[in-house]
């Protein structure tokens, strides 16, 4: 039983690296729950990362699927001048673990590197790890809130949803 539940969570994380690659936002926004929460905190110092996002900076904070939907729009449109033009990214997604389980929630995390590139910045690595509430919807999973912590401090160029 832990396995299939394993290959369930390495699944969704896999699915959900290929659609931001493939820029299939439609698709990447319903693994989402309604309520979901998508955090990236920012580091306070070099060993401290934020802990609290409604009171501490953070890079990136996004309450509720309309607040996804709305990012999602303005990258796609051409509205997000940071984001012109788009980045084509590769996500690579490993070490996925199971934290925790019951009957609603899945915890889990993964490790990733993310390599973007653009005629403007270039080539850009960037990595760290994911943290994944996942909620059981039916048979399947789907994502409750994702924490990603990313490596740097200081950041060149743009850092969009799509690139983490």
């Amino acid at each position: 039983m832990k396995t299939d539940l394993y290959d369930q969570v390495r699944d969704l994380l896999y699915l959900e690296a290929d659609l931001l690659d493939r820029q299939r936002w439609d698709e990447w926004l319903a693994l989402y729950v309604d309520d979901c929460v998508y955090w990236v905190p920012a580091w306070l110092s070099e060993d401290e990362l934020g802990d609290d996002p409604e009171m501490q900076v953070n890079m990136i904070y996004i309450v509720g699927k309309p607040g996804l939907a709305a990012r999602l729009h303005r990258i796609s449109s051409g509205q997000a001048y940071a984001e012109m033009p788009l980045s084509r990214t590769s996500h690579l997604v490993d070490t996925v673990r199971l934290l925790d389980s019951d009957e609603a929630v899945v915890s889990a995390s993964a490790k990733w590197l993310t390599l973007s590139v653009d005629s403007r910045m270039g080539k850009q690595m960037r990595g760290g790890w994911y943290e994944y509430e996942l909620r059981r919807v039916g048979q399947g999973l789907r994502i409750g809130r994702k924490k990603i912590v990313l490596l740097e401090d200081v950041i060149d160029g743009a850092v969009d949803i799509h690139q983490i």
